[in-house]
């Protein structure tokens, strides 16, 4: 048994060593084996790799771990949306290894690396590097999967993959329209943590773009790399993590939104110059400007999450709603005051026109005459007021109340007022029949006590006519009247209406 052990044994080595032997053994180097067009040296190589017992499945370093670069270049910026939080990348992304198992430079020294097709890949042993935050990602196939792999006769493996990646962003609206978003993609090796495979940045430049940095509204202005270690429960992870820093293009907003919120709410305050009285131009100037307000802002709205914080547009909007919303208060308060004012206007014409009522029902016509009537008491004698019909009767119509050149005035005189009014018969001359004899207080007093019995315009012209009758007469001069009062001659109160003419 021991026997049988011992010559197992010492076949397994000479295999062994006949499998080392034959790796080992270049390659003949010949022209037609280095000739380009001849791809007769790859696969002999390819075959002397796989042939010697390699092993897809397990890391290439036995006894260490694997040391992955990895680099990051962005082709196309697809989109940044605030609906769904993501953003998506065309992007090309390249990972270098090395893996001892697939040198060839002991081979031959014709080929400087073997390029070779995407099938290759699964039979590689890869890192099983993925974007552990993504949302979806594709290799691209047109028509074929866009894979690149390359082997240097070193063993350095370089695969690169043509990738649509859709990854997360952390939306922060607080500030939109002019917010700053931040997107991150993860990267780490599913399968291997930080003892088998270690994950490292290129050191040069090892994520860049080569897209356009403007997109429709947003343009990219930053770009950050970093690396991170993640602790699971297997062990500790290396992470790679690239943020993409977007900054929001806000002159479609401007445009918008924000120039005609401005329109409204000036158009708004412009009714502030209309006449009060246009109060539905008012009216309909405010409601039209509120309701453009809201119609703007719910387009922009349908574009936006449903978040459950303010928002800088929602601020803004409030304002600029609250503007048109005052001015419509501001119309219904100095409407108020405008009745209220009215209101007050009303109720002091009401005092202004009682009071003027009470002072003419004060002035009749005869309080007028009494006031006047008690004014000729010095010059007329006794004079009485009959309330029942308003008139003013001389009691001593025959007594001499003044002598003027040596005539009386009282002689054949006639009443100035009967029966509450003038006669408008006698208006030319007030009622005297002798205008030599008449006082020009007594006439102007009669033209009192007519005051209201005729229109404005008649009294005018009585005033002028009587004036004018008063410049033309000349009043005689006699002794008759100083006779007569020496004599102590004075018509008695009873006599008759007429006085006897002088002597």
């Amino acid at each position: 048994m021991h026997l049988l052990t011992v010559i197992w044994s010492i076949a397994h080595i000479s295999a062994a060593t006949r499998v080392e032997f034959e790796r080992q053994r270049p390659l003949l180097d010949g022209d037609g084996f280095c000739d380009p067009a001849n791809d007769t040296i790859s696969q002999l190589v390819l075959e002397a790799i796989f042939n010697s017992g390699y092993n897809k499945n397990t890391v290439p370093s036995k006894y260490g771990s694997t040391t992955v670069t990895v680099e990051f270049v962005i082709q196309t910026i697809a989109q940044v949306s605030e609906i769904t939080s993501s953003f998506t990348l065309d992007l090309l992304f390249s990972q270098i290894w090395d893996d001892p198992r697939l040198r060839f430079d002991h081979l031959t020294t014709c080929l400087q690396n073997l390029t070779l097709g995407y099938q290759m890949v699964e039979r590689l042993w890869t890192p099983n590097t993925c974007f552990v935050n993504s949302k979806s990602t594709a290799i691209h196939s047109s028509p074929t999967p866009n894979i690149f792999l390359m082997i240097y006769p070193n063993g350095t493996v370089w695969v690169n993959y043509r990738l649509q990646v859709q990854g997360p962003c952390d939306m922060n609206l607080e500030l939109f329209p002019m917010d700053v978003q931040v997107c991150e993609l993860v990267i780490e090796s599913y399968s291997y943590n930080a003892a088998k495979v270690i994950l490292n940045w290129r050191d040069w430049s090892p994520v860049f773009s080569i897209a356009k940095s403007k997109l429709a509204d947003f343009t990219l202005y930053g770009i950050q790399w970093t690396k991170n270690s993640f602790e699971y429960a297997a062990g500790k992870w290396d992470q790679l993590t690239v943020s993409l820093s977007f900054s929001r293009a806000y002159g479609f907003y401007v445009l918008q939104m924000y120039i005609p919120t401005y329109a409204s709410v000036l158009i708004s305050f412009t009714s502030f110059w209309i006449d009060l009285k246009a109060l539905p131009a008012r009216i309909t100037l405010g409601v039209s400007s509120l309701m453009a307000l809201t119609f703007q802002y719910g387009n922009v709205a349908k574009s936006l999450p449903k978040v459950g914080y303010v928002k800088s547009i929602d601020v803004y909007m409030v304002i600029t709603t609250g503007f048109i919303s005052l001015s419509m208060v501001e119309i219904a308060i100095v409407c108020w005051i405008e009745h209220k004012i009215t209101r007050l206007k009303r109720k002091k014409d009401a005092e202004k026109k009682k009071r003027r009522m009470e002072a003419i029902n004060n002035s009749k016509p005869s309080n007028r005459r009494e006031n006047s009537s008690n004014s000729l008491l010095g010059h007329y004698g006794a004079t009485s007021v009959q309330p029942s019909r308003s008139s003013v009767i001389f009691e001593n119509e025959y007594e001499a109340h003044r002598v003027n050149g040596g005539s009386t005035i009282g002689e054949e005189s006639t009443p100035l007022v009967e029966n509450g009014s003038l006669p408008k018969k006698k208006c030319s001359i007030f009622g005297f029949r002798h205008t030599a004899h008449v006082d020009p207080l007594a006439a102007l007093a009669a033209f009192g006590f007519g005051v209201g019995e005729f229109g404005f315009m008649e009294n005018v012209a009585l005033s002028v006519y009587f004036l004018l009758k008063l410049a033309t007469t000349t009043t005689p001069t006699t002794n008759t009247s100083r006779s007569g009062r020496a004599s102590g001659s004075t018509p008695s109160a009873g006599s008759s209406s007429r006085p006897p003419s002088p002597s």
